[in-house]
């Protein structure tokens, strides 16, 4: 089977974006937001999954979704507790045309509600950890 060039260049651009990200800061330079790591368990498994599924749209803040280290907009969210968070996550959220903001499961169909769940508790645990770092 033979591939064409632009299916090479689609696989090359997206091995980019896994690798690098895609977002920028103003002037083209990328901040450097280094994640944090726990020594829990359930931390250690929810990082894994928020580093697969969620980071794409969360360590920077790409197409209004609000970056781990945008923590005015996280007030509110955490506010809210967990549970809800998470059934916002498993759901996915909606705009007011209906439209999703973030499909279910960040986009991740194969994400079980634990996983999910999991992933939560470490954004949250991060947030936190961030805002201190921040201070």
């Amino acid at each position: 089977m033979k591939l064409s060039n632009n299916v090479f260049a689609g696989i090359g651009l997206l091995c980019t974006f896994s690798l690098f990200g895609c977002g920028e800061q103003e002037g083209g330079t990328k901040p450097v937001v280094e994640m944090p790591t726990f020594r829990d368990a359930d931390l250690v498994a929810g990082r894994g999954v928020w580093q697969r599924t969620c980071r794409a749209c969360h360590l920077l803040g790409v197409d209004g979704a609000p970056a781990v280290t945008d923590f005015v907009q996280w007030e509110d969210r955490l506010r809210k507790g967990k549970d809800v968070l998470a059934r916002r996550v498993i759901d996915g959220i909606r705009g007011d045309d209906g439209a999703y903001r973030m499909p279910p499961r960040g986009g991740n169909n194969r994400l079980t509600d634990e996983q999910v769940k999991l992933a939560v508790d470490y954004k949250i645990a991060s947030i936190k950890a961030l805002r201190r770092q921040s201070e």
